[in-house]
């Protein structure tokens, strides 16, 4: 009798101990989140972690069409599921149909994420055919690249200590324009490449003149704070005339966790 008094004394502390252990190590546990878009965010950034999954829902004018990427983001993004849904709110109202695609993050990065309608021009999007967001990919100390280019302008990009910023700005080969990046106002990041480069792919075949091509900047992510990029296209031969077009972008390094 005194055994089996002991036996249940001892299995009823180690179920107490078990109970504990599950309440005090379930809220460290990784949690995925789900985040969902609709249409009104539209040019917006969107924070994700490795292992969060993305939706996003966008009006169509029947189940017959739908949205399509412009691009795919190998070891960053990968397509799970597409669907088009009667009836499932996109941000814009009156619409008959809604395409959603859903997304899982498999990769530190940054990326711009665009979406172009399979039936532009029906009027029952508020986006014009064009869907886009800058979407940033974290995963705790593990550096990124982010990399940006001229749909970002005007828009703010949250990068942590140790990543790299690629800024990709649009430019035309043989042109007298080229872009130039203003003072840098404190040591938030810092420029690693003293003159633009054109990506390693191109680089093998000089460009035709007024042909489109891509002017890369590099930067480091250093020290906690914000700063503002500028950059303006200007006329190589003449400093004094206006610039053609600018860009800019919001920097934010946030504190390292402790």
């Amino acid at each position: 009798m005194k055994l089996t008094l002991l036996t249940a004394a001892v299995l009823l502390r180690f179920s107490i101990l078990l109970l504990l252990g599950v309440t005090f190590l379930s809220p460290t546990s990784a949690r995925a989140d789900i985040v969902t878009l609709t249409a009104n965010d539209n040019g917006k950034q969107v924070q994700l972690n490795v292992g969060d999954q993305l939706t996003i829902r966008l009006p169509t004018i029947s189940p017959r069409f739908g949205w399509r990427l412009t691009q795919s983001y190998p070891g960053q993004l990968t397509v799970t599921t597409t669907n088009v849904l009667p009836g499932i709110s996109s941000g814009v109202p009156g619409a008959p149909a809604t395409f959603e695609i859903h997304f899982q993050a498999t990769g530190t990065g940054g990326l711009d994420l665009a979406l172009v309608s399979a039936q532009p021009g029906t009027g029952y999007s508020t986006l014009g055919g064009f869907f886009h967001v800058f979407v940033t990919i974290d995963k705790p100390g593990v550096a990124k690249n982010v990399n940006i280019t001229e749909y970002g302008n005007h828009s703010r990009v949250k990068v942590n200590q140790g990543d790299q910023l690629q800024i990709r700005l649009d430019n035309t080969a043989g042109s007298q324009y080229t872009w130039e990046v203003m003072p840098i106002a404190n040591n938030v990041v810092q420029l690693v490449t003293p003159s633009p480069t054109q990506p390693a792919k191109k680089a093998k075949r000089k460009a035709k003149a007024g042909s489109d091509e891509d002017i890369t900047f590099q930067f480091q992510a250093l020290n906690p704070g914000k700063t503002t990029l500028r950059f303006l296209y200007r006329n190589a031969a003449n400093n004094e005339a206006p610039p053609k077009r600018d860009f800019e972008l919001e920097v934010e390094v946030p504190e390292p966790p402790r």
